[in-house]
Order: structure tokens, then C-alpha cells, then sequence
């Protein structure tokens, strides 16, 4: 399949990243954006170098505080979504993300969720990422993937575009 998603639709001046995933199954209550084993394997292959992290996050309203379990980096941010689309199936996600000072996190009796995860990450660009993230349910992992674009208001937009027109239609043949 050829899909054709244009970035400018999503930007404005509250959005600064979009995110894209490939969509398993959908009905009218759910969207299922799990990917395979097989997918990951067409990834490794096609985008060779990676990098793996493990992370603890912890959700308090619209702001979350990740903690890198293996370098104890820390930092806290917040995401609000602007936009959300279906195409075909493609779901992309457009969001304002600002990081926050660490003190901004309140009270640990306050956390709404906890979740432990890892991601694998194969950097594209500067500003394009992939992303397998595997989260560790009680009786399986689910993972899921997606490409992720940090936006700024100096880039190249079709180049952009183009790039993830054909990250897509490479990820979709698999």
C-alpha cells in the first residue's frame, strides 16, 4: 500500500510532536495498534541500529514523570493532544509536549498510574524516531510501534513528509 499522510494538516502552534501508528484492528469502541513479532524482525532489518532503554513512569493528571532504570535519568513532562486522525490504517496523533521541572511532579499519594516498559529506539533524523515499546502486562507483552516526529517551526516540512511517507510504505510491506 502507497499512503500519503501530510504533516502540515496536523501542525499548528500548539503542536510540536506527532506521533503515527500502525493500526491492527479497529471497531467502533477500540483501535488496536499492537504490532508483531514480525514487524519488529522487518524493522531490525531494515533499520539496523538501535538503542534499548527500560523505564518506570508515573502518570498524574496531564503530567508524567519518567525515570530511565538504567542511568537514572529523570524528567517530567506534559502532553496535551490537539489532533487525532484515522487514515485508513494509520492512526496519527498530534500533541503539545513541554518538559517540566522535576519539583513540578506532585505527592507520590497522588500518582493515577504506574507502568513499567521498554522502549527500543532507532533514530532516523534528528527529528524522526521509531519506536517498539514493549509493556509488560501480568500475563503477556504487548508491544506496540510507532514514528514519532518532533516539530519545530525551522524544518523542512515536505522533506519531512517525504521522509515519513516512505518510512511508512517501507513498514507497511512487511
Amino acid at each position: 500500500m502507497n499512503y500519503k499522510i501530510d504533516i502540515n494538516k496536523y501542525i499548528d502552534n500548539d503542536v510540536n510532536l506527532i506521533e503515527i501508528y500502525l493500526i491492527k484492528d479497529k471497531n467502533e469502541h477500540s483501535i488496536d495498534v499492537s504490532s508483531s513479532d514480525i514487524l519488529e524482525k522487518s524493522i531490525d532489518n531494515i533499520y539496523k541500529k538501535n538503542k534499548v532503554e527500560k523505564y518506570i513512569s508515573y502518570y498524574n493528571k496531564e503530567k508524567v514523570y519518567t525515570y530511565e532504570l538504567s542511568n537514572d535519568n529523570q524528567y517530567v513532562n506534559t502532553k496535551f493532544k490537539k489532533h487525532l486522525d484515522i487514515i485508513d490504517n494509520i492512526l496519527v496523533i498530534a500533541s503539545k509536549n513541554d518538559k517540566q521541572p522535576n519539583y513540578t511532579f506532585p505527592c507520590t499519594n497522588d500518582i493515577d498510574n504506574i507502568s513499567q516498559y521498554t522502549i527500543k529506539e532507532y533514530k532516523i533524523s534528528y527529528r524522526i524516531s521509531l519506536f517498539i515499546r514493549y509493556d509488560n502486562n501480568i500475563d503477556k507483552t504487548i508491544k506496540t510501534f510507532n514514528i514519532e516526529y518532533k516539530h519545530s517551526q525551522n524544518v523542512d516540512i515536505d522533506k519531512i513528509n517525504e521522509q515519513i511517507n516512505k518510512i511508512i510504505t517501507k513498514i507497511s510491506n512487511c
